[in-house]
């Protein structure tokens, strides 16, 4: 697709998507408002996570969701999500958990998709040592029926801290 956009040109100034002017400020505040609704999915997902609501975490999971843990497991399908989530809030080993998005890349035309991209932390006890793993991570959601949902998620750890467990 061809685009061409100036954001620091006047308010008149428009963007060319497939030979069809389209005012430039209109595309922005489109783009704006997915954001912000991924952003809100984000905070939701995250509060879940704090609550151990598996219920409202796989509410964002689209039926045939993979997700690739930063330990190479790799688990496909919100069933198979849901029954590792649900292992994983009924286990005494997890502490917390937190996505922190650095940016979020909305689709300009065709499928309505979005990237997230942002640092991972999560804190589990392992023995009598609480560790903290973080990292980086990848999430594609996808608009569905007017609601953005995750297709897929990938995690990889870039830092451990805590205790031997690390080692």
């Amino acid at each position: 697709m061809f685009k061409m956009l100036c954001f620091a040109c006047s308010l008149a100034t428009s963007t060319l998507v497939f030979g069809q002017a389209q005012p430039a400020v209109a595309t922005q505040m489109h783009m704006g408002a997915a954001e912000a609704a991924v952003r809100s999915a984000r905070a939701e997902l995250n509060a879940a996570l704090t609550n151990r609501d598996l219920a409202a975490t796989a509410k964002y999971w689209l039926p045939d969701v993979s997700t690739l843990g930063s330990d190479g497991s790799l688990w496909v399908g919100r069933d198979q999500n849901v029954k590792g989530f649900a292992k994983i809030f009924n286990g005494n080993s997890f502490v917390s958990g937190r996505r922190t998005p650095d940016k979020i890349e909305v689709a300009t035309g065709g499928p309505k998709e979005a990237a997230e991209t942002g640092i991972w932390q999560w804190r589990e006890r392992v023995k009598n040592q609480v560790l903290m793993y973080g990292g980086r991570y990848l999430v594609m959601w996808q608009l569905v029926n007017g609601k953005w949902r995750i297709r897929s998620e990938l995690y990889v750890t870039t830092s451990c801290s805590g205790g031997t467990g690390c080692l």
